[in-house]
């Protein structure tokens, strides 16, 4: 068998790292968002998340104005993210700040040579007459129609906008809640990264995969694999729910969990190349490790400590993200602003409380099963065997860091997110080394998805 390794292992990394850069360049393609309606539906969601979060404060506070001043961030990205911002402005009682936005939009517009939609343009003159401290006729259109969340904003009468204030208010106090757990187990994390740091620096702590092995070289074979199937099964996943139901996004989205788990036949590659199945179990980490129980527990641990370097990881996409704002604006000032932004928010937002339970097992379950199987348990498990002529510390930091960037590349965020997702990826590898078994990691993953699940549903529940 060994003799057939390296040149299916050669053909494995070529398919690799093609997909990842075909991945790259179709993130890299421009996004023409400007002139068409709802253009940037994962931006339009991410400003009424911060739109809302500002109001939760503000009826906190009593300080509308305060708060308005400071909301000047939402006053970018395509159109409909600005008009929503100066629908935002009005409902605070800053008609200033709204006009102000309108003005510096139509200049934009012209100096882009770029002109609104009807749609857009009858919004923009209803936005005007209130911007003017003027009253909508009672018969027009309802913002809502156009602005959401927004629209409701503006047309709510006295006890209708006292319950949206509240309602926000609720959900700062709910989501704050999360945040201050997950501050503390950044706390505790950032304590526990640097005690096993020397730890395992005093060589008190070590590796637990299993010793390498040439066979191993097949765990490419099997990744680079997995990387074509997935988008065959998604792709007929897709087709399967447009064609039981095209309207229906539940139906779409038990779909796409069934693509995912049957993307895991990958795994008969390395049974056909002559891994028996107790072996690609040791290998790929799918064991309960010192115990299901203690796996589990470790889980939390690993969470908390993936959570330092995740604000490392974050703070470079902020740096990236803001390179991108500034080379995007010269180019096309309305271009959207969801760079870095998961477009499984769209669905949460648009979807019945059946389908974010559906997202939920998707993001909490059935991803931290599946990527974990391929990236901690079969890439990452290929890399630790095929590098070692530098020793042991050399074979784990390399396999960690080409192991992360490559589960970053490959996720919808774009590439300013890579940092951040590479933080994260970079604590599940290291849990992997660490513990052995894929428990824990896929306990980080799952951790990590339905904390931020959790909150995206929190704010986009009506």
């Amino acid at each position: 068998m060994s003799g057939h390794i390296k040149p299916f292992i050669k053909t494995a990394w070529v398919l690799i790292i093609l997909f990842v850069l075909g991945i790259a360049y179709v993130q890299t393609l421009p996004q023409q968002l400007s002139t068409e309606p709802n253009g940037d539906p994962a931006g339009n969601v991410m400003t009424k998340i911060q739109a809302e979060y500002m109001l939760g404060i503000a009826s906190l506070q009593d300080a509308d104005l305060k708060i308005a001043a400071q909301a000047s961030i939402l006053d970018a990205g395509s159109v409909e993210q600005r008009q929503r911002y100066m629908a935002f402005m009005i409902a605070l009682g800053d008609f200033e700040a709204a006009k102000q936005a309108a003005l510096r939009m139509q200049t934009e517009l012209l100096d882009s040579k770029q002109e609104l939609t009807l749609e857009q343009s009858h919004t923009q003159e209803q936005l005007d007459v209130l911007a003017s401290g003027g009253v909508l006729p009672k018969n027009h259109e309802p913002l809502t129609k156009t602005l959401g969340w927004f629209g409701s904003l503006l047309d709510a009468n006295q006890a209708e906008r006292e319950e949206m204030n509240q309602r926000a208010a609720n959900k700062i106090l709910i989501v704050g809640s999360i945040f201050a757990f997950v501050v503390f187990s950044f706390l505790c994390g950032f304590a526990g990264l640097i005690f096993c740091a020397i730890r395992a620096c005093l060589g008190k702590i070590h590796s637990s995969m299993n010793a390498t092995a040439e066979s191993h070289g097949v765990y490419a074979e099997v990744f680079a694999l997995w990387l074509i199937v997935f988008v065959v099964v998604m792709s007929g996943a897709q087709l399967l729910a447009e064609l039981i139901d095209e309207d229906n996004l539940f139906i779409s989205m038990l779909c796409t969990i069934g693509a995912f788990f049957s993307s895991l036949a990958v795994l008969l590659w390395a049974r056909f190349r002559g891994i028996s199945w107790k072996q690609i179990r040791i290998d790929i980490g799918w064991n309960t490790g010192s115990s299901f129980l203690k796996e589990f527990s470790m889980g939390f641990v690993g969470y908390a400590m993936m959570l330092p370097i995740l604000c490392v990881g974050i703070l470079i996409t902020l740096l990236l993200f803001s390179i991108q704002n500034f080379a995007s604006a010269e180019s096309d000032p309305f271009s959207g602003t969801s760079g870095g932004t998961h477009p499984i928010i769209v669905d949460i937002a648009n979807g019945g409380w059946e389908v974010r339970v559906v997202l939920v097992a998707l993001a909490a379950v059935a991803a931290p099963v599946i990527e974990e199987t391929m990236f901690r348990g079969v890439l990452y498990r290929h890399l630790r065997s095929s590098i070692q002529r530098g020793g042991q510390i050399v074979s784990i930091i390399l396999s960690v860091l080409i192991t992360s960037f490559l589960f970053a590349a490959i996720h919808p965020q774009g590439w300013v997110a890579i940092p951040a997702l590479m933080g994260i990826a970079i604590g599940m590898n290291l849990m992997r080394e660490w513990r052995g078994s894929l428990i824990s990691p896929m306990m980080v993953h799952g951790l990590s998805n339905g904390i931020v699940m959790t909150m995206m549903i929190v704010f986009l529940s009506s």
